[in-house]
């Protein structure tokens, strides 16, 4: 059974960065429902993120080279913890306008 992790990270301009776990962090992920033993190009399923846009969330799948398969967005932050959590990892705390 392949083993599936479990990627935290906010995403920004529809794409996900990567807080944790640390082997990823900085990266932007991307993210496809398609099964890695599936002949099929992981674009045609891949996540759409934006509407988490601004958003913590929790993804999780089967990590390949270049796309993690099987995902699925296991949690979201609301605008509080996802300025706890970018602070948390050293990241910029953007809570938008009026705050």
């Amino acid at each position: 059974m392949t083993r599936r992790e479990q990627y935290l990270g906010v995403v920004r301009d529809a794409t996900f960065h990567c807080l944790f776990p640390e082997s990823a962090s900085g990266e932007a992920r991307r993210f496809t429902r398609i099964d890695p033993t599936e002949d099929v190009a992981p674009e045609t399923e891949e996540l759409n993120l934006t509407r988490y846009e601004g958003q913590a969330i929790i993804v999780s799948g089967i990590p390949g080279d270049t796309w993690v398969s099987s995902a699925s967005v296991l949690d979201t932050a609301g605008p509080i913890l996802t300025a706890v959590v970018e602070k948390a990892f050293g990241q910029t705390v953007t809570l938008g306008e009026g705050s």
